[in-house]
């Protein structure tokens, strides 16, 4: 009976692990979603599913002066409009203040993207002094 019991566990562990999927590595995340993260900057975490389609998030806090440069570092030139929602969930570990602007593009394929990855971004400024920046990433 023991052995059946056992056996019963071991199988239940198994199928509950499978479709789930760890976190992607930062610098996979980063390059999936064309993010450079400046000098100065963290990244505060990243989260991906996949499936038909492709979805990254990812959060990076910088310094005050860098947020321009991880924006063109990272080859975002569509402007930012000041108080534009974004109907997407942030990370756990980087919520969003009341002070924030966003807006959307498209990035090329390159390398860690084979496809063209459409972004959404958010820079919320709630702190002056270390902005966060809110990317999510996906294919379609």
């Amino acid at each position: 009976m023991r052995v059946v019991v056992l056996l019963l566990f071991l199988v239940g562990a198994l199928v509950s692990g499978c479709g789930r999927e760890a976190p992607p590595a930062v610098g996979e995340a980063l390059a999936f979603s064309g993010v450079v993260v400046p000098p100065g900057g963290e990244v505060l975490g990243v989260d991906a599913s996949r499936g038909i389609d492709s979805f990254c998030k990812v959060a990076v806090a910088v310094d005050a002066g860098s947020v321009e440069r991880l924006l063109a570092d990272s080859q975002f030139r569509a402007p930012l409009e000041p108080g534009r929602e974004v109907t997407y969930e942030p990370l756990p570990q980087a919520s969003i203040g009341t002070d924030f602007a966003s807006a959307s593009d498209e990035l090329s394929p390159g390398p860690g993207r084979p496809n063209t990855v459409f972004r959404e971004l958010l820079v919320d400024r709630s702190d002056p002094a270390r902005p966060v920046v809110h990317i999510w990433a996906f294919t379609t």
